[in-house]
């Protein structure tokens, strides 16, 4: 039944109402601004009820006295009538009072801090940052200017563009906007430099846009031969070499390379398993400290020295609203018994293994750009363990920047050229 929320708090009345001139009574109630709702006949009795406030209650004798009806009150509700039923009970008030203040005060602080839109960035490295400034949970919410953490994330994080902070009531929402690239590009690096092989291949295309190549295709180079000299030596015209201009040697050398992994993975391995004994508790915690309760205590139930226990916690942060968040923390536990003991691995597990591995480093080659050509692994049981030894064959960069060493200056460079031209 639908009560007008003045009612609660000003209090209200249920009336009956009796008598022929009920249609007169409710026309004046009507003209002089008394409250009336809810008008209703009971089906048993046939008698008419109406609700109101008491102010209006009061006002209303005089209409029924002109009127010639007859009021009755059916019952009472709101918030004054049940504090004067409850008058007796000192100790309800205090702790209904206790309570709200409870309330209001912790509505002044931050119980949970939360981010939307991070990808780049997780909820651990932000809320680690947002330390240092400082703002953590607890914190009064008047201590917190928004404008000013809104410019400070993007201030330190070059890579987040946009930035929204918000205060609603005891949590503190930060949404951010990402950009896919940086936008300052890398300066270019001039210093002079030679190109060396990085791995070991045979070299099947070159791309040289500066200095000279020293490798062909079908060429076999290690780890360190030179691949392109950013060395030009200068000729005169008989073709002799009478100076030396360093560059940055800048080219895409792409090899045959060959990529070896090994992974040793032991013979057994130690599995828990549940002998179906299960406890149930709960855990709580309030401003940070927490505590679990399990009946019957575990260390009562202890059995055997090889046997143990596992406890899974469901703890969830206690919420009034949506965004009224409290420094409460509750949930379910559960404790599962175990036993562990050894486990040998099967053939088909050690196949897995290898297979699981084998993509691992595939999409890992893959993410820097490396052309996969295929790739094949061997299973050995040696000793007191399984060896997998995996190979993948692929195209890449091997092309390395190793710095040239600063040259010597001459003694006296117009000697050089007058001898040159001497000659």
């Amino acid at each position: 039944m639908a009560v007008h929320d003045g009612f609660f708090i000003c209090g209200g009345v249920l009336v009956g109402i009796d008598g022929c001139g009920r249609e007169r009574f409710f026309n004046i109630a009507a003209q002089r601004g008394l409250a009336v709702c809810e008008v209703s006949t009971d089906a048993g009795s046939g008698e008419v009820t109406f609700r109101t406030t008491v102010r209006d209650f009061k006002r209303m004798w005089p209409v029924a006295k002109k009127t010639g009806v007859r009021l009755r009150i059916r019952g009472k509700y709101g918030l004054p009538f049940f504090l004067y039923r409850n008058r007796g009970r000192k100790l309800f008030v205090a702790g209904s009072v206790a309570f709200f203040l409870i309330l209001y005060t912790l509505s002044l602080f931050i119980w949970d801090i939360s981010f939307e839109g991070n990808r780049r960035f997780t909820d651990e490295m932000l809320l680690h940052y947002m330390e240092t400034i400082p703002v953590v949970c607890g914190m009064r919410k008047s201590e917190i200017s928004c404008d000013k953490l809104e410019n400070a994330i993007r201030d330190t994080f070059d890579e987040i563009t946009w930035v929204s902070a918000e205060l609603a009531g005891t949590r503190l929402t930060v949404r951010i906007r990402e950009n896919d690239a940086v936008l300052v590009p890398p300066e270019p690096d001039t210093e002079p430099c030679d190109l060396s092989a990085a791995l070991e291949g045979t070299v099947v295309r070159a791309v040289t846009r500066s200095g000279l190549c020293q490798v062909k295709v079908g060429d076999p180079v290690t780890a360190g031969t030179l691949l392109v000299s950013g060395t030009i030596p200068i000729l005169d015209d008989n073709g002799t070499v009478v100076n030396e201009h360093r560059i940055h040697a800048d080219a895409e050398i792409y090899a045959r390379t060959v990529h070896d992994y090994e992974e040793r993975l032991p013979l057994s391995r130690t599995v828990s398993v549940r002998t179906g004994r299960v406890r149930h508790g709960f855990t709580a915690g309030l401003f940070g400290t927490s505590f679990s309760f399990l009946e019957p205590d575990l260390d009562a139930l202890a059995g055997p020295s090889d046997r143990g226990w596992q406890t899974v916690s469901g703890e969830r942060q206690l919420k009034i609203f949506h965004d009224f968040y409290l420094p409460v923390y509750g949930g379910p536990v559960t404790a599962y018994e175990y036993v562990p003991h050894e486990e040998a691995y099967t053939e088909d597990e050690v196949r897995r293994f290898a297979d699981r591995k084998e993509k691992e480093y595939i999409e890992n080659l893959s993410e820097k750009g490396i052309q996969i050509l295929g790739s094949n692994d061997k299973i050995e049981k040696s000793g007191s363990e399984w060896r997998i030894r995996i190979r993948i064959t692929a195209i890449e960069d091997i092309a390395a920047e190793s710095p040239i060493p600063p040259a010597e200056e001459p003694e006296s460079q117009e000697e050089n050229h007058t001898v040159n031209e001497h000659y």
